[in-house]
């Protein structure tokens, strides 16, 4: 089944021709590997976005409207934003840590001592303000969902989560366990960001590299919030 068509049905040509001309540019400006894999977040996110339909419909209705046509309206807004923060969220990548760093440091991005010190997980922080300024997206849940996909962040909501499981399950990812995170995803959103967020907490401990200092706290959010979905 080709879940991105199923949730193209979704978008006006507007959106749908504002994604197409994304995948263009990333393909001209991306290295061939970090163009493959955002590709594969947004396969990765239409299905689950597909699978988990109801919870769009669920927060379409819930603003207090039974127009059916406006309810389809909003669900395609909202899987607009998600198809294009899972497409761009490594955007940012196409820039070196150093020029990253600069950028936070000049354009003053609010950034603590870590976040801006710490180069595998910048390209997420000062990714909202790249897209705004080279691709003129500025969008509040795109940034949202663009910023937290690395380190996560407290209370993400279904874009931000969608986005964070999307970019460590795509096809081109392999590791150990990946098989059983990609089933629970397809059977809980929640159950799969619960998993996934412990095994990125496990790998980034066994190569014994820094963790963001609120992921205990991140951490104790999903777990509390979310376990009594499982």
């Amino acid at each position: 089944m080709d879940y991105t068509n199923n949730i193209y049905n979704f978008l006006d040509s507007t959106a749908k021709g504002h994604i197409k001309s994304l995948k263009e540019l990333l393909a001209e400006k991306m290295p061939q590997e970090l163009y493959r894999h955002s590709l594969g977040t947004l396969e990765y996110a239409a299905m689950l976005a597909a699978r988990h339909i109801s919870i769009f419909e669920e927060e379409a209705c819930a603003k207090g409207s039974v127009n059916k046509d406006l309810i389809k309206q909003r669900m395609g807004l909202k899987l607009y934003k998600l198809l294009a923060a899972s497409l761009i969220h490594d955007y940012a990548k196409i820039y070196d840590e150093e020029n990253l760093a600069d950028i936070a440091t000049d354009k003053s991005l609010g950034l603590t001592e870590f976040e801006a010190s710490c180069g595998p997980i910048l390209h997420g922080y000062v990714g909202p303000f790249i897209i705004k300024r080279d691709l003129g997206i500025d969008d509040v849940d795109i940034g949202n969902s663009i910023r937290s996909h690395t380190t996560g962040s407290l209370k993400m909501n279904i874009l931000d989560r969608i986005v964070y499981v999307s970019d460590k399950l795509e096809p081109s990812r392999n590791y150990r366990g990946i098989v059983k995170l990609r089933k629970i995803s397809s059977k809980s959103l929640d159950w799969c960001l619960l998993e996934v967020y412990k095994s990125n907490i496990i790998y980034v401990i066994m190569r014994n590299h820094t963790l963001h200092p609120d992921t205990s706290k991140i951490w104790n959010y999903i777990c509390g919030g979310l376990k009594n979905a499982i």
